[in-house]
Parts: structure tokens; sequence; C-alpha cells
């Protein structure tokens, strides 16, 4: 799985923002994930994803469940329910990405 980091301003520190593309049960998916950054500026601690594939687009949030396990959040903006594995591959990008 490739990613591809988005930088903003040099005299910025950026939060972590990032695009991956990746194949699941022969679906091809494009995803967008940013930090979630709360109106006061701080960090949550989740990561607001994009998700494309064939079968349409999808709004999620990632939240973090334990040390090493993802789920996805239950806000009014999802629509249809992702499948835990390609929540714990974009779990698996965001760790690789993070280090």
């Amino acid at each position: 799985m490739d990613f591809q980091l988005v930088t903003g301003r040099p005299d910025k520190t950026d939060h972590l923002v990032f695009t991956t593309t990746f194949a699941h049960n022969n679906i091809f998916y494009k995803a967008a994930l940013a930090e979630t950054v709360s109106w006061e500026g701080h960090l949550t601690g989740t990561y607001d994803v994009l998700l494309q594939s064939g079968k349409g687009t999808q709004r999620l949030t990632l939240v973090k469940d334990s040390e090493q396990h993802w789920k996805a959040g239950d806000e009014v903006e999802q629509i249809g329910i992702i499948q835990q594995e390609v929540v714990d591959l974009l779990g698996t990008v965001i760790s690789k990405v993070r280090n």
C-alpha cells in the first residue's frame, strides 16, 4: 500500500494529510485521510476519510479503538457500512505513515 503526503506552507507545522490507493476483494480503492482538527485547532486523535471505489464514495471517521485496532465512527454523514477489513487496511497505512 503506497501513500503520498500532502504538504502545506513551509513555515507551518502541517497536520497529517495523505492519499493512498489499495485493492481489497478485487475492488480498487482511493482514499484521502486527514487528522481531524477541532474548531479550536487541537488534534482529536481521529482521522477523516474520503474513500472512493467503483461502488461509490464514502465519508467516514476512523477512531482508534485500542493500540492496534481502528473502527469506523458512527457519524450521520457515513452512508452504508464499511467493511472492518477495509478499516484495518486504512489503520495499517496510518501507522506506516506516522512512522
